[in-house]
C-alpha cells in the first residue's frame, strides 16, 4: 500500500497583515454611547468611592449632554468633597454621558439609572482599568 503525502500551501494577497494591540485602536474608532438618561428634571448626586472603600476626593466629575448631531457637549463638572459625595444640583432630561472619574484609570459605568421621580442618588463603587484596554491612551469621551 502507498502512502501519500499531502502539502497545504497558503496563498494570500501580496500585503502582509498587521496586528494592531488594543491600545493601537485610533482614538477616533471609539463608539461613545449614553450611560445615563433623565426623564425628568431631577437632582442628580451621590458618591464615590474605589474598590477598598476610599472614597474619591477632590475630584472631577464629568456630565455630558448629547447635542442634536449625537456628540456629547460638556454640560456640568463638578468635585467630590473630602467623602467623595458629588452634587450636579438640578439636571434637564435628556441623554447624557455620566463620567465619574476624568481619566481611563477607573473602569466608566455602562450605565447609571435614576427612577422617574424625586430625587437622583447614584453611589458607586468604582473598579481600576486594565492598562491594555482598547481606547487606554486616549482622552475620556
Amino acid at each position: 500500500m502507498k502512502a501519500a503525502a499531502v502539502i497545504f500551501v497558503l496563498v494570500t494577497a501580496g500585503r502582509a497583515q498587521t496586528v494592531i494591540a488594543p491600545w493601537q485602536v485610533p482614538c477616533s474608532e471609539e463608539t461613545v454611547r449614553p450611560n445615563f438618561e433623565l426623564k425628568v428634571r431631577q437632582r442628580v448626586f451621590g458618591e464615590l468611592k474605589d474598590q477598598t472603600d476610599a472614597p474619591f476626593r477632590d475630584s472631577r466629575v464629568l456630565l455630558r449632554k448629547q447635542d442634536g448631531k449625537g456628540r456629547f457637549v460638556e454640560y456640568r463638572t463638578v468635585s467630590t468633597d473630602k467623602t467623595g459625595r458629588f452634587d450636579f444640583k438640578l439636571v434637564e432630561p435628556g441623554k447624557y454621558r455620566f463620567l465619574p472619574v476624568p481619566n481611563r484609570g477607573f473602569k466608566q459605568p455602562q450605565e447609571a439609572k435614576c427612577g422617574d421621580s424625586g430625587d437622583c442618588e447614584i453611589n458607586l463603587v468604582l473598579e481600576v482599568s486594565a492598562t491594555d484596554q482598547e481606547f487606554g491612551g486616549c482622552p475620556i469621551r
